[in-house]
Parts: C-alpha cells; structure tokens; sequence
C-alpha cells in the first residue's frame, strides 16, 4: 500500500498567506497549479520569442510537485522563513527531509521516476522559470487582493514586484505587460476589453 496520493491530495487542505487578511483564501494545491500553468507559459514565451529550447511540460510538472513538501512543513510564512539565515538554513533542511519523505512514501520501484522532480529540481534547466512563476503566481494573488481593496497585501505586491524585476528575466517582462493587467479587471471589464 501506498500513501503518497493521499498525503498529496492533503496540499488542497494547507493555507497560504496566513499572517495576513485575504479577501480570498488560496491553497497550496491552487497555487501549485497557477505556477504549473505560469511555469508553462513562460517556457512558451521563452522558446518563442527569445531562442530559448526548455521544455514547457516538464516546467509544469516540476512546478505542480515544488511545494509538495509542504504537506508535512506546512506554508511557512515568508517573514519567519527568511527571519535570518540560520532559520533559513534550518528550514531548508526540514524541508529537504520532508522532500525525502514524501517520496518514500512511492513504491521503492517508482522513486527514481519522481525523485528528480520531487527531491533535486534545482538541477533541471527549466527551474529559473518555475522559480520565476512561483513568485509570479504570489504576485497576481497580491495584485488581485490589491485590485479588490484589501490595502493589507500592498507590501507584498511592491516586494513581490521588485523581485520580479530583479530576475531581468524578458518573459517576466513580457508577461507583466501582457497578461498582468488584467488580473486587476472584472470579468466584464475583460470582456469590454476583449481583443477577439
């Protein structure tokens, strides 16, 4: 027997963004699927328009499995995570063993297939864009809280911003000026607005 899809399915069930006011609550398993289709999309937009070679599904899928060990750690908020470097560093050890855990929980013979994605996905050339869709992903949920009135994610949305810009990454760019307005828009507001 195995528990490693009903220890996953437990993503769905951990809140993000705890310390603060939401207007609408996010968990991590919404999150791992907005960064698997961010993560996506910026491969598309990176082998498209700037020669890039990465492969997009697999983006996607290391983006779906890179909080997967939060089931066991909980969403660490951001300000205790990085309170210092001895508490990062602690906590990426905590995190690495519950990495190893969770794939211990796949049969011995199928853990080579998810190891890579689950336990050393920093190593694959498609990481710099997950990363970059993670933060992205978090930056569209603080424009939307922002977009809606809730002033409580307005730091976050400038941290969050300035991170994005510091990544000099042309597909974050392109995206920012292409899609992220619209997140601030209703959905009839979109549609007035519709190109087609």
């Amino acid at each position: 027997m195995s528990h490693f899809f009903a220890i996953l399915s437990r993503m769905k069930l951990i809140r993000r963004w705890s310390l603060m006011y939401n207007r609408r609550s996010e968990n991590v398993q919404e999150h791992a699927l907005e960064t698997a289709v961010l993560a996506y999309h910026l491969c598309v937009l990176h082998n498209t328009y700037f020669h890039g070679a990465l492969n997009g599904e697999h983006a996607a899928v290391l983006a779906m499995y890179h909080d997967a060990s939060e089931v066991f750690t909980g969403d660490m908020p951001t300000p205790v995570k990085y309170f210092n470097s001895r508490m990062r560093q602690t906590y990426g050890t905590v995190e690495e063993q519950a990495r190893k855990r969770l794939l211990s929980a796949l049969p011995a013979e199928l853990q080579a297939g998810y190891k890579p994605i689950i336990c050393y996905p920093e190593e694959e050339p498609e990481w710099p864009l997950v990363k970059a869709a993670d933060t992205l992903s978090a930056y569209l949920k603080c424009l939307q809280e922002v977009a809606d009135g809730n002033r409580e994610f307005t730091e976050a949305f400038h941290t969050l911003e300035g991170q994005l810009q510091a990544l000099n990454m042309p597909e974050i760019t392109l995206f920012l000026e292409t899609y992220a307005p619209s997140f601030s828009l209703s959905l009839d507001q979109m549609h007035a607005n519709s190109d087609g």
